[in-house]
């Protein structure tokens, strides 16, 4: 089922798809008009028609979440990520600052439908291990089942909140455009969470929605501002939510179309769980 903030999206959907066409030099009002007659009514219709069937993967337990799940966009999840610029290059560079070594395990937290875990076991190879989780029981079955070609990667429902894994269980995790899901205080449980389960050592990479660079972004991302679980990101507050779970050093690393940010957050080699 829909939360309250999940119909956001198809609006947010509509601000980012202008101001993409606008980056490629179309103008304020044909943008926002191709972007209404193209992406909206999709992602609307598409979803009354996900949200009045019955769920996928029902026999397993679908974990409580106070985050926002995407669950009714699992089947064209992929197509909405290509069409902003967010599609298999996106997911190479993510794991480009991971810096992902065979062998090693690799946790994927908000994983969608599986691409970047899929791409992460290819790198870790059958000496390692590439697990991806999510609370939407939808993209875990789109996971699986673009998985059961021959890739080694699997997948879990779970919440970042409630991380089933043992502690000091993996030496990489990422969680790629899900911390802007979160309300405030389930971003800091869970990023306290991921830090248990990392190795000393181990490495959180996070890229996500950060403070636009391009005062375009501000025009058409404002609405963001007025959802609790956005308006710390634009506010630049991901940086502090990583110091407060411990992680240390906390590095920005780069930056895409002004809009997202790219954080390494390292777990310390001298210290166990967060306070």
């Amino acid at each position: 089922m829909m939360n309250k903030w999940s119909w956001w999206c198809p609006w947010t959907g509509l601000g980012l798809a202008a101001g993409i066409l606008m980056l490629w030099g179309v103008s304020l009002w044909t943008a926002l008009l191709a972007a209404l007659l193209l992406v909206c009514p999709a992602l609307i219709l598409w979803g009354l028609i996900e949200t009045s069937s019955p769920p996928q993967a029902a026999q397993e337990t679908i974990p409580a979440t106070r985050g926002m799940t995407l669950n009714w966009l699992a089947p064209f999840y992929d197509t909405v990520c290509r069409l902003y610029g967010l599609g298999r290059s996106f997911r190479e560079e993510t794991l480009r600052h991971a810096a992902l070594e065979p062998g090693e395990r690799f946790l994927d937290v908000g994983c969608g439908t599986g691409v970047l875990t899929r791409l992460a076991a290819e790198i870790v190879g059958a000496s390692g291990q590439a697990l991806g989780i999510d609370p939407a029981p939808r993209m875990i079955a789109v996971s699986r089942k673009n998985a059961a070609g021959g890739s080694q990667a699997e997948f879990r429902l779970a919440a970042i909140e409630r991380l089933p894994f043992e502690s000091g269980s993996f030496d990489v995790a990422v969680a790629s455009l899900m911390l802007h899901h979160l309300p405030p205080d389930l971003k800091r449980d869970g990023l306290r969470e991921v830090y248990r389960v990392l190795k000393p050592g181990g490495r959180l990479i996070v890229v996500d929605l950060d403070r636009p660079a391009n005062p375009l972004w501000w025009l058409l991302a404002w609405p963001l501002l007025m959802m609790p679980m956005t308006a710390s990101n634009l506010r630049g507050e991901i940086h502090g939510y990583l110091r407060d779970a411990q992680f240390d050093p906390v590095h920005a690393q780069g930056r895409r179309m002004q809009l997202l940010t790219f954080w390494q957050a390292i777990k310390p080699m001298n210290q166990g769980g967060p306070p």
